[in-house]
């Protein structure tokens, strides 16, 4: 088998070991593959996906030097900014993630789900006005357009099912989450405790 090959099956290796929260294995397979891949940190998702084992294993200061990279490889795109919102908020800077969710949102300003997250963050600052605004905005959206769908690939990436065996049920319940962040006040609480979590689904 080619070299080449059997490096991308590291990395295949460390997304299943990652759908099973095998967190350190995870991480182990990706160091082999960065170190034996070239042009590996040119690849954003990879450096996302290498963060989030780094953060379930409390490496967090270098989860958020692995969201940076991603960041400056694709500065024009949202997410990027709206992943690292989560992780700076899980980390205790309230602050930074708001100026993330802020910049997400300069690049798509109808991104329903980073309204609602920078309401959530706004609201427990006590800026209840701009909170609500962002709420009923996010709202209006959602009526209009179907905002699951344009996140679900994203959500997928970070979303963490507990275990193979229950991945049909996790995965149905991190989309009704999604849907219902909607509805009021206590499934936006919901959703915000889901993100502190890093999007890890507990009973």
């Amino acid at each position: 088998m080619p070299l080449e090959n059997t490096y991308q099956d590291n990395k295949e290796r460390a997304l299943e070991l990652m759908k099973a929260q095998r967190w350190e294995m995870a991480l182990e397979n990706w160091e082999v593959w960065f170190k034996k891949t070239e042009d590996s940190h040119k690849e954003p998702n990879s450096l996302h996906d290498r963060a989030i084992c780094k953060f379930h294993l409390s490496d967090k200061e270098a989860a958020l030097t692995d969201l940076d990279a991603a960041l400056e490889l694709q500065p024009e795109y949202g997410y990027r900014y709206s992943s690292r919102a989560w992780m700076k908020q899980a980390n205790g800077d309230t602050d930074g993630a708001i100026a993330d969710y802020k910049t997400a949102l300069t690049l798509d300003p109808e991104d329903a789900i980073v309204l609602n997250n920078l309401g959530l963050l706004e609201e427990s600052k006590g800026y209840k006005t701009q909170s609500n605004k962002r709420f009923k905005l996010a709202d209006s959206l959602q009526k209009t357009k179907n905002p699951v769908e344009k996140v679900k690939e994203a959500v997928v990436r970070e979303a963490v099912v507990k275990a193979p065996e229950v991945k049909a049920k996790a995965e149905k319940t991190i989309l009704s989450e999604m849907k219902s962040v909607f509805v009021s006040k206590e499934s936006r609480k919901v959703w915000l405790k889901f993100i502190l979590n890093g999007f890890n689904l507990k009973d």
